[in-house]
């Protein structure tokens, strides 16, 4: 049975556990190929730059590996060849080898052992390169114990997460720029309206960090120019992610042609998956604020489903979501003793929003009264605020 396999997995959550111990001790046993790596760190925007460069890669004939966290509808989403996810009975194959193969198994969380089932996963697909996603911050995240010269990606420094990565700018940037090693090739995204040490911009200060860092080439050129997607979906921040990801991989690689991205699928990002429900992984205020802003540029008036968790700025966020919605109804999620309950929510919302904000007795009524009010406002729902929200509504949907 597929849950039985699951379950030993997913019990192994239990909080955020950062920390490279663990897992450096673990990966040994595994690793039989050191594969180039793109290694992906972020505050917003990691999301499109790894399916970006992975997209990029398959398109010019690279085999291309993808570790991305957290799912959205499926675990098996986490990890993917050429855009295939893996199959069930390869997650318990893997699963019962490391089981046998890692002295202290018992002791890795629920993301290092996913993290080492998707490199055996990798190796074994013989594939050319992999994409990864880091989980939180970089420094301690599992997927740093990457000893070997490969391309790092910054994509974006804000505010979140602070209570974990620090309450600064440059707290957090150090926390994510940990992820570069001596020999790296490091490309950061040069759109940062806000200044660090020393008034400089911030991309600025992130090239001269990570020359400190002893990366052997740091760029913010993109090589891509005015590229074309094709598509009227994309937020002007995921096109800039979407060019810093090309650019990646054209300072990386020979001869890398521009790929058609018309027909690329970003999962939760401004996605319709109804003719009249679309889902946004929007979660922090930056985030929110481009989300709301393409809406607007779009003449998108929706009902808002929104759920968040407990660690994030929600009534920043709901501000800016009250721009937009018609209606706000309000869901609890249930993730571990993180997620944020429907009446904490509205707790910690701003009288500015509370006055959209709707809830009812129970979550599958809140859901089936936002798809109600969408259709009586002739308009879309949005569901948004965190993958859990999202991963939530889609589950009960069909029961709605």
């Amino acid at each position: 049975m597929r849950n039985d396999f699951l379950e030993k997995l997913f019990k192994r959550k239990g909080g955020i556990k950062l920390g490279l111990g663990r897992v450096a001790g673990a990966f040994p046993s595994v690793l039989e190929k050191r594969i180039p790596v793109y290694h992906v760190a972020g505050t917003n925007g990691k999301g499109t730059a790894v399916y970006s460069i992975a997209h990029t890669l398959e398109k010019n004939g690279f085999r291309t590996g993808r570790f991305i966290s957290p799912h959205l509808f499926d675990f098996n989403e986490r990890i993917s060849v050429d855009g295939i996810d893996i199959s069930d009975a390869k997650v318990r194959e893997l699963y019962e080898f490391l089981e046998k193969k890692i002295e202290g198994f018992e002791e890795l969380s629920f993301f290092e052992v996913t993290f080492l089932m998707a490199w055996k996963h990798f190796e074994l697909e013989n594939c050319d390169r992999v994409v990864l996603e880091v989980g939180l911050g970089g420094r301690l995240d599992a997927t740093n114990v990457i000893n070997w010269p490969k391309t790092d990606i910054i994509t974006s420094i804000g505010l979140d997460h602070t209570h974990i990565l620090g309450d600064t700018i440059e707290k957090i940037a150090s926390e994510k720029l940990g992820i570069i090693k001596q020999g790296d090739t490091v490309v950061i995204g040069s759109d940062f309206s806000v200044g660090a040490k020393n008034l400089l911009p911030l991309h600025e200060w992130l090239k001269e960090e990570a020359i400190l860092r002893g990366a052997e080439t740091v760029t913010d050129e993109n090589l891509c120019g005015n590229l074309e997607t094709n598509r009227d979906d994309l937020s002007p921040d995921q096109i800039k992610n979407i060019k810093l990801a090309v650019s990646a991989v054209q300072i990386t690689e020979k001869n890398i042609a521009v790929p058609d991205f018309s027909q690329m699928v970003l999962p939760g990002r401004f996605q319709l998956i109804e003719p009249d429900v679309r889902i946004d992984v929007a979660h922090n205020p930056p985030a929110m604020r481009s989300l709301v802003e393409h809406a607007v540029k779009k003449g998108i008036r929706p009902v808002v489903l929104f759920g968040a968790m407990k660690d994030k700025n929600i009534e920043a966020v709901l501000n800016e979501l009250a721009r937009i919605a018609v209606e706000i109804y309000v869901i609890t999620v249930e993730e571990e003793n993180r997620g944020a309950s429907a009446d904490e929510i509205i707790l910690r919302s701003s009288e500015y929003a509370e006055k959209i904000i709707k809830k009812s007795q129970n979550d599958e009524e809140t859901m089936k009264n936002a798809l109600l009010s969408a259709h009586a406002n002739n308009t879309e729902l949005l569901v948004t605020g965190s993958f859990y929200t999202i991963e939530k509504f889609v589950k009960r949907r069909k029961n709605l």
